[in-house]
C-alpha cells in the first residue's frame, strides 16, 4: 500500500467559516534542463502580489505541470487539504504535489499583512516558483521603513546571473562552451580550435532570449568565426540549401533560433549577413549507463560530431569523440 494524502482525515472538523469563496488556479511550471521553476511561467519578481481581503475563504487549485514534485508551503497559515474527507479534511501548512498532479488546498483569511506561498525546496524557491498573498487594507510595518528597497531585496533571488563552462582538452583540438545566463537571457559562446590549418579554428557567439511556457524556444543574434585550411580541397561545395558551403571560411553576423524539440533534441536554425542558411539538430547528454554519456550533432553544412563521456565526479570526465572537422581525439572534459 502507498501512503498518500487521501487517508489523511483530521479528528476534529475543519470545515471553513462561512463567508464568500475566492477560487485561484495556478500552474507549476519550469524547465528542468536550464532548471527554471516558476507559477504560470511567471516568477516572484515577474508577479504583483495577489490581493486577498481578511473573512473570505480562498480555495486554490494547483495542477504541477513538470516531472519533479512540489512541496508548495504557505506561510502563517494552515490550510485544508480537500482529499474527499469532507468536513475533516486534514490541516497542512505543506503539500507535497507529484508531477502531473492537481491537488486543492483552501484557508481561511484571518490575517494580515503579506504571506509567502512557495515551492519548500530551495533551489525552486529561489529560482522563483512562489507568490505573495498580500491583505488589503494592511498598515505599513513599521519594521520595515523602507518597504520599497526591502521588496527589491526579497525579489532579489530570482534575478540573478550565473556562469558555467565546459571544455575538453583532447588530442585532436580544444573544444568548448561557455555561458552567463538568467531566468530569460542568456549569453553563450562556444568553440572548436584545432592544433593545425587543416583542423582550423572556429567560434560562435550568442544573445538572446527564452520564450514559451516549458522555455523551449530560444531567440537569439550572434558571430560567427570559422578559418580553415587544406580540408578536402579548395573546390566549392553546396550545403543541403544549395549555396556555397561556407565552413572553411566564415566571418558573419546572425539571426535565428533553438527550439528543443522532444527527447531533448536541440534545433538550431538561423540566417547569416551573407544570407546564408544553416541549420543543425544536436542532442548532448544522451544517458546510456549512469555514467556513460552520448552527444551527437549533424547541420546542413555537412558537419558531424559524436562522442562518448564517461564520467568521474560533477567536474571531470573522460571523452572521445569523432568530429568531421577533426577527426578522432580523445582527452579530458572539465564542467564547472
Amino acid at each position: 500500500m502507498t501512503l498518500n494524502y487521501a487517508m489523511l482525515r483530521s479528528p476534529t472538523p475543519t470545515a471553513l467559516p462561512p463567508g464568500p469563496v475566492r477560487e485561484m488556479r495556478f500552474e507549476l511550471t519550469g524547465n528542468m534542463n536550464r532548471y527554471l521553476w516558476a507559477i504560470d511561467n511567471k516568477t516572484v519578481s515577474e508577479t504583483d502580489r495577489i490581493l486577498i481581503r481578511k473573512g473570505e475563504n480562498v480555495r486554490i487549485i494547483l495542477y504541477n505541470n513538470s516531472m519533479m514534485r512540489h512541496p508548495m508551503h504557505l506561510h502563517g497559515h494552515f490550510f485544508r487539504v480537500v482529499n474527499g474527507q469532507g468536513d475533516h479534511a486534514p490541516l497542512k501548512n505543506v503539500l507535497d504535489i507529484m508531477p502531473m498532479e492537481t491537488d486543492t488546498i483552501e484557508f481561511a483569511a484571518t490575517e494580515t499583512g503579506d504571506w509567502f506561498f512557495h515551492c519548500h525546496i530551495l533551489y525552486h524557491m529561489m529560482s522563483g516558483m512562489g507568490r505573495v498573498f498580500s491583505y488589503e487594507g494592511t498598515a505599513p510595518n513599521p519594521v520595515l521603513p523602507d518597504a520599497k528597497k526591502a521588496a527589491r531585496l526579497f525579489a532579489r533571488d530570482d534575478k540573478e546571473w550565473h556562469f558555467m563552462v565546459q571544455n575538453d582538452f583532447a588530442t585532436n583540438g580544444n573544444d568548448g562552451e561557455a555561458m552567463y545566463m538568467n531566468k530569460r537571457w542568456n549569453l553563450q559562446s562556444e568553440w572548436r580550435l584545432g592544433y593545425t590549418e587543416e583542423h582550423g579554428q572556429e567560434v560562435e557567439t550568442h544573445f538572446g532570449r527564452y520564450f514559451g511556457k516549458m522555455q523551449w524556444l530560444f531567440v537569439n543574434v550572434g558571430l560567427d568565426w570559422r578559418t580553415r585550411e587544406g580540408h578536402g580541397g579548395n573546390d566549392p561545395e553546396d550545403n543541403l540549401f544549395g549555396q556555397t558551403n561556407t565552413k572553411n571560411s566564415r566571418s558573419v553576423g546572425h539571426i535565428g533560433f533553438q527550439y528543443t524539440l522532444p527527447m531533448l533534441l536541440v534545433f538550431d536554425m538561423r540566417i547569416d549577413t551573407d544570407g546564408q542558411l544553416r541549420s543543425q539538430l544536436m542532442r548532448e547528454d544522451i544517458p546510456l549507463t549512469p555514467r556513460m554519456r552520448m552527444d551527437l550533432m549533424y547541420n546542413t553544412d555537412l558537419e558531424y560530431m559524436a562522442g562518448l563521456r564517461y564520467v568521474l565526479d560533477k567536474t571531470w570526465a573522460i571523452k572521445a569523440h569523432y568530429d568531421s572537422d577533426m577527426g578522432l581525439g580523445v582527452g579530458v572534459t572539465i564542467s564547472y
